[in-house]
């Protein structure tokens, strides 16, 4: 296994895949269910709005990926209660013998991406289809990238896929981690990773912008690490404070995100497109949709 190997076949994967394409679900409502860690959303819920307009729309482009270590100690950092907490799993605590974090970064496609600028309240199709069904490519190049390790040798966990993963999105869930976290957060992995660092609006930032999801893998592979290119945690944002003016909710200051706020405007503005939600105001209009915007 290398990293040009990974990169080949997410790459392949992404421009060949049919769950990179937006397409009328043929499946039962119980494969639907069986999918690890999709959106629990029946054959006609998801159906719903799908009309012929939107029918074969890409969802990601090829990604980016960084390899960090799993002894990395900024993952020590990420159980501090003010960055993650206590409840985030450790990379040895998903594997025992992890050597490996792989973090990959899918960047959406410009169609989805600029599909969101023509409203400033109102989220587009485009933009629900690649949150929501776009769900179920990012975790099967996650699953990808992981049968390509154990077909090698290898032992691999996703831990987003797996079992043990926890995730709690509103106060009402019972769920036994604090409100609004994940026992792995994909963001901060990806920071420690070397994949990228964070926007001021709290989003990710990749080399190729805040416009895409992230999934990792676990593994007792040993790779030679991805060079940081960053010290701070803000260094791939331009601290321009576009994001704040743009959140419809205004959710989002110098201070930070009240997510209490954002999730307030989702849950409110986002009945009409239910099961299907998102906003991502906040990325797509920034000057850091499809570029890092690095400090010198």
């Amino acid at each position: 296994m290398d990293l040009q190997k990974i990169l080949d076949i997410t790459a392949k994967f992404t421009e060949e895949a049919p769950t990179n394409y937006l397409s009328r679900v043929t499946m039962s409502d119980e494969e639907l269910q069986n999918i690890p860690g999709n959106m629990k959303m029946t054959a006609e819920q998801m159906n719903k709005h799908i009309t012929d307009e939107y029918i074969g729309l890409r969802f990601f482009d090829a990604p980016v990926v960084a390899i960090g270590r799993a002894d990395d100690p900024g993952y020590e950092v990420l159980k501090r209660p003010e960055v993650v907490g206590e409840h985030f799993m450790l990379p040895t605590e998903w594997l025992p013998e992890a050597k490996t974090v792989i973090s990959i970064y899918l960047p959406n496609t410009l169609e989805v991406i600029q599909s969101n600028n023509k409203d400033k309240v109102q989220p587009s199709w485009e933009w629900l289809f690649g949150r929501v069904d776009g769900q179920n490519h990012m975790l099967a190049t996650g699953e990808l990238v992981k049968k390509a390790l154990i077909e090698e040798g290898y032992k691999a966990v996703v831990p987003v896929t797996d079992p043990r993963y926890l995730m709690r999105v509103a106060p009402m869930q019972d769920v036994p981690i604090p409100v609004w976290s994940s026992n792995w957060s994909e963001r901060h992995v990806a920071y420690v990773a070397g994949l990228g660092t964070f926007g001021r609006h709290t989003n990710f930032i990749s080399k190729l912008g805040c416009c895409g999801r992230i999934i990792s893998v676990v593994t007792d592979w040993e790779a030679e690490p991805t060079p940081k290119d960053y010290e701070g945690v803000f260094d791939y944002c331009a601290d321009c404070g576009a994001c704040f003016a743009a959140c419809p909710a205004q959710a989002l200051s110098g201070n930070g995100k009240e997510k209490s706020k954002c999730s307030l405007f989702l849950r409110e503005n986002c009945a009409q497109y239910a099961p299907r939600y998102g906003c991502g105001k906040c990325q797509t209009s920034m000057p850091c949709a499809t570029k890092s915007m690095q400090k010198k």
